[in-house]
């Protein structure tokens, strides 16, 4: 078993090894002694943001798969992604007129995480964990909450403003480019807070791992433990989301592949080598989008498009173990 941490240990250390050089590469890639100032300072805030929303979205995805019990699950399934479209189309269709007050930074911000995380805790009382059934029938209701969300998102975009559509439209995808360093600043106190919540659960979520009546057998208050953390995955997801825009994949990628390079079911290393892998792939994205394609997308387009691909690929895979 020592053998085993060991060779987990020096995994977590090669991928904060390739974290810090890839956060290197980001930071001083066409430095001089001219941009220097202005570079460092643009991109030392996209890395802070790549950080937190990656450290974010890693971890909500991590717990949600471990209380669902299912590796191809993301937060995503609640409605969250269509919720925050309905808010931005709605904030900017209605209140930029009505209540202009609503529309700035930091009262939108506060609106958009408190609405999602409601949605997310809404949707608690279709779960109790006790069997698939529940689960699938939390699913089908996000699925629902989303589709109508959605619908009403695309009549209001239809009737709307050219040049308000074209505003709405930079804010549906996740991007790095206009992050405000106010709300920055707020989401690292508010995510600071949750991980002191949460410092104590990762080994209650081996046991929960483990599913429903072995949970209650060893003496956990599952329901108690299910609410607390699912709960916490709608404030991360929504934090992150509200901050940067959705980016659906990111967590179904990098958590299934930090489970398979760690080969364990100890959440004290998953949840480091997913939140590795997620601020990696972020990075790696970025420069792609920055150097490849000259910022024409969003980066939240190639994460989507590879974790699509990788989600294709496992559920392939599962089929044929089945």
């Amino acid at each position: 078993m020592r053998n085993k941490d060991k060779k987990i240990e020096n995994i977590l250390l090669l991928l904060l090894v390739s974290v810090l050089i890839a956060i290197a590469l980001f930071l001083f890639i066409g430095v001089n002694k001219n941009n220097f100032r202005y570079l460092i300072e643009t991109r030392g805030i996209k890395i802070l943001a790549i950080i937190l929303s990656g450290t974010c979205v890693a971890v909500s995805t991590l717990i949600f798969q471990t209380v669902t019990d299912s590796r191809i699950l993301t937060p995503s399934v609640m409605g969250l992604d269509a919720m925050y479209g309905f808010l931005q189309t709605m904030t900017i269709f209605m209140f930029r007129k009505m209540i202009p007050s609503l529309t700035a930074p930091i009262p939108k911000f506060f609106i958009t995480i408190g609405l999602m995380a409601a949605v997310s805790i809404f949707l608690q009382q279709f779960f109790t964990g006790k069997s698939k059934g529940k689960l699938l029938y939390m699913i089908l209701i996000g699925m629902v909450v989303g589709t109508f969300l959605d619908s009403l998102s695309n009549g209001i975009q239809m009737i709307m403003d050219p040049d308000e559509f074209l505003v709405l439209q930079s804010s549906l995808f996740a991007s790095y480019n206009r992050v405000n360093t106010t709300l920055l600043l707020i989401a690292y106190i508010i995510v600071g807070a949750i991980f002191v919540w949460l410092r104590k659960d990762t080994r209650t979520l081996d046991v929960m791992s483990l599913g429903y009546s072995q949970s209650i057998n060893l003496g956990l208050d599952y329901k108690k433990l299910l609410r607390k953390n699912l709960t916490i995955v709608g404030i991360l997801v929504s934090i992150s989301t509200a901050l940067v825009g959705p980016v659906v994949f990111l967590g179904l990628l990098t958590v299934n592949i930090s489970k398979e390079l760690l080969k364990t079911y100890k959440h004290k290393y998953l949840v480091v080598a997913s939140i590795f892998m997620s601020i990696l792939s972020l990075l790696v994205g970025q420069m792609i989008v920055e150097r490849i394609f000259n910022n024409s997308f969003p980066v939240g387009t190639i994460i989507n498009f590879v974790g699509g691909m990788y989600l294709l690929w496992i559920l392939l895979k599962e089929r044929k173990v089945g």
